[in-house]
């Protein structure tokens, strides 16, 4: 019988990630049952947020239980389905886990366009929540106008970039925030998104006016603000 390879939660992680933390286990390739479809993961996003998600802490999500596999959302190709939505062929994305094969209800889970230049691995990024975040952060709660000025905190992470570029392509001018120099470096030498970075908040928001201030403060975890000084 096939088998199937993943991760699985082996403890709490206390500091640094070690590799005893994680247990790499075969598992029989799952079959779908009624209204569920097996997927073959293809990509898997390694994100940031997968730390929290092995805490025990209350968060926004249930954490990730002992020998559970790992969280993450993947892609791949459908290989068998009883789903009425998605069959055999399909590229997918969802939160399938750290393993190379899933079984899914539709829960959570989407078809993608895989062709020509869009790729399984842009939907985990600028066609994924990354870029989501950004684009509708920006231009729907945002509000981004031609001729703004957007302060991005979190300007080298995956949403930063993201929406740098949006602003950029906007016509708005994108100053950056990044944990150290060397990221701001990366920023303004790869003209991946900023005009201009610093590792001080203080030093971007003090040519805001203390209402524009404000509101960079309220939206803060968007990762992406307006900061301007139009009235």
């Amino acid at each position: 019988m096939s088998r199937s390879r993943q991760f699985r939660l082996a403890a709490r992680p206390e500091g640094e990630i070690k590799d005893s933390d994680f247990e790499l286990v075969t598992a029989p390739i799952p079959e779908p049952v009624e209204n569920e479809f097996a997927i073959e993961t293809t990509h898997i996003s390694i994100d940031p947020a997968m730390r929290g998600w092995m805490s025990a802490a209350r968060s926004y999500i249930p954490p990730v239980e002992i020998g559970e596999v790992m969280r993450a959302l993947a892609v791949g190709r459908v290989i068998a389905s009883h789903h009425p939505e998605f069959a055999p062929g399909d590229w997918v994305h969802g939160p399938f886990g750290v393993q190379e094969h899933a079984v899914s209800n539709g829960q959570d889970a989407y078809k993608i366009m895989v062709t020509g230049p869009l790729t399984p691995a842009a939907y985990l990024g600028v066609l994924g929540l990354t870029g989501l975040t950004a684009y509708f952060g920006l231009l729907d709660v945002g509000r981004l106008s031609n001729g703004d000025t957007v302060l991005v905190s979190g300007a080298a992470g995956g949403v930063g970039t993201a929406a740098g570029q949006i602003a950029k392509i906007k016509g708005a001018t994108a100053v950056g925030i990044a944990g150290g120099p060397e990221k701001c470096r990366m920023l303004i030498e790869n003209s991946v998104s900023m005009a201009r970075s610093t590792t001080s908040a203080q030093t971007c928001v003090s040519s805001c006016t203390s209402r524009r201030r404000t509101a960079w403060m309220s939206s803060s975890t968007t990762s992406a603000a307006r900061c301007s000084t139009k009235a």
